[in-house]
């Protein structure tokens, strides 16, 4: 019986060589991700699954749209069931949650292929028009699985290309999803020459690469030249706690006293500012005296800190980063705007608690309405918690409202040892490029750094490491062209792909008429 249903629906109705090349695709673009670094296979990734959309019917192509997109899935986000096993030590809740969100990524696939083989039955004899069309619909799909509830943001194509430095450039005008929309351009120019064996599809190809790269150089030369507000002396905190110790009362002790060691290394350095990851005080600091206390004796090394911690206001608990003066006084607060679902909140919570109980260690967070960046003396910060830099349009709104240096504090103690930390870290890469800032990110574990305008990291920690260093960086009241029109080119990849695809349903009304 197996052996027929293996006859009938792989071998002879789906054929086992258009299932192989949609795993080749699902491959291809699941390596070209952190930890893998491959970047380069992202740029024909699309290729093989394009041939089977344009070889087969609907039905087959969504098969193989969702046969791609769960290969690329399981890779990419390789880290997710092991993450949920190693923070609710329950193998079978975790398998089934990593399956659901596979499936899920997956379908984004399939609505995509879906489309595409639908439209590309009505648009026979305009290629630049179809592959207009499949890299703008990659776009909205990118856009809405950024937004949307629960969809993990990272791995968007263009985050493949996080060391391309020069092509990347672009991203001030076009944000990362001018990289996603080139990358998959390119792909369906060059199955367009080979398919249709026409080289003005790879010399176009060929034109767009070239103009991107000289654009890049031409911006990294021109960032080297632009007039720095201010030089500032920053420190940065990597003290790796593990995240079963925390929030247990028995290591907080433990936590201080390897703190204190830590930022010890910055006495009579005279540093301007000391960063410190997200909630990294063992405990509250409007509740605590021996917490307010160890603020106090931390902040003494600097002129401004900016230390993770948890807040409550009106019985509402708040991620926040403390924003401390030398004297150990709190200046201001910033909380965080964007919270982590089944990490700081739960939603139907009588449904899924048990389920995550042992992840969930919090009661369910408020999230902050008010987006705002903090002056002090001469600094004006834009501040990101965590899962915050999956979001262009924070760091953007930061630099509209006066940030001149960008900060993200992070806690990837979660994921010790898995490849999520160094997909999160790139995200700053593409952050400090949209708005041209210096960005520094201080991890609890996980990756710090410091990042310059131009993408280029001139200090990277190792995951997992305990560690601490100082580096120079320089503020700008530069304001890009991305700051400028925001995700104008999003909206324009959603009204064209409207456009085309109401003229394919019209095409096909006057053709049954």
């Amino acid at each position: 019986m197996i052996k027929s249903i293996i006859n009938k629906f792989i071998i002879k109705e789906y054929k086992f060589k258009y299932l192989m090349l949609s795993i080749i695709s699902g491959i291809l673009l699941g390596l070209s991700f952190q930890k893998f670094n491959l970047f380069f296979f992202a740029w024909v990734s699309f290729i093989p699954l394009t041939y089977c959309i344009y070889k087969n019917n609907l039905k087959s192509s969504v098969l193989y749209g969702f046969v791609a997109g769960i290969t690329y899935s399981l890779i990419a986000f390789n880290w997710m069931c092991l993450f949920l096993l190693k923070n609710t030590e329950t193998f079978f809740n975790s398998f089934i949650v990593s399956a659901i969100v596979w499936i899920v990524l997956s379908f984004y696939f399939v609505i995509w292929v879906a489309v595409i083989k639908y439209c590309s039955l009505k648009i026979k004899n305009n290629g630049f028009v179809m592959i207009m069309f499949v890299s703008s619909f990659w776009i909205v799909l990118e856009y809405i699985r950024n937004y949307f509830f629960g969809s993990f943001p990272i791995n968007l194509v263009g985050y493949s290309q996080s060391t391309f430095f020069p092509l990347i450039q672009f991203a001030d005008v076009f944000s990362i999803y001018g990289i996603s929309f080139v990358i998959v351009l390119i792909n369906f120019l060059l199955f367009f020459w080979i398919y249709n064996k026409n080289k003005k599809y790879l010399i176009t190809a060929l034109i767009i690469i070239s103009l991107l790269l000289v654009y890049g150089f031409v911006r990294i030369n021109q960032m080297s030249k632009i007039n720095y507000k201010e030089e500032i002396k920053i420190g940065v905190i990597q003290p790796n706690i593990e995240q079963t110790k925390r929030w247990n009362k028995m290591y907080k002790k433990e936590i201080v006293t390897k703190i204190k060691n830590i930022v010890e290394y910055f006495k009579e350095k005279n540093m301007d500012i000391v960063l410190y990851p997200e909630t990294v005080l063992p405990g509250y600091l409007c509740r605590e005296e021996e917490i307010k206390d160890f603020v106090e004796y931390i902040s003494s090394f600097s002129n401004l800190s900016l230390i993770g911690g948890m807040d409550v206001e009106n019985y509402k608990v708040y991620n926040s980063i403390f924003i401390v003066s030398e004297g150990g006084k709190i200046v201001d607060k910033y909380k965080k705007k964007h919270l982590v679902v089944f990490g700081e909140y739960i939603p139907f919570h009588g449904f899924f608690a048990n389920m995550f109980s042992k992840l969930f260690s919090n009661n369910n967070l408020t999230k902050e309405i008010e987006l705002k960046v903090f002056n002090f003396n001469r600094y004006t910060l834009g501040i990101n918690i965590c899962s915050e830099n999956y979001y262009p349009y924070l760091s953007r709104e930061l630099v509209l409202k006066g940030a001149t240096l960008l900060t993200t504090h992070s806690n990837d103690a979660w994921c010790d040892g898995l490849s999520y930390p160094y997909q999160h870290f790139v995200l700053n890469i593409f952050r400090a490029i949209e708005n041209r800032k210096y960005l520094v990110v201080s991890a609890n574990t996980g990756i710090s750094g410091v990042i310059t305008p131009t993408g280029k990291i001139v200090r990277q920690t190792k995951n997992q490491e305990q560690v601490c260093f100082e580096e120079t960086v320089y503020t700008n009241n530069y304001i890009t062209i991305y700051d400028r029109i925001g995700d104008l080119f999003v909206y324009m990849c959603m009204l064209y792909v409207i456009l085309v695809f109401f003229n394919c349903m019209l095409f096909k009304k006057k053709k049954n008429a």
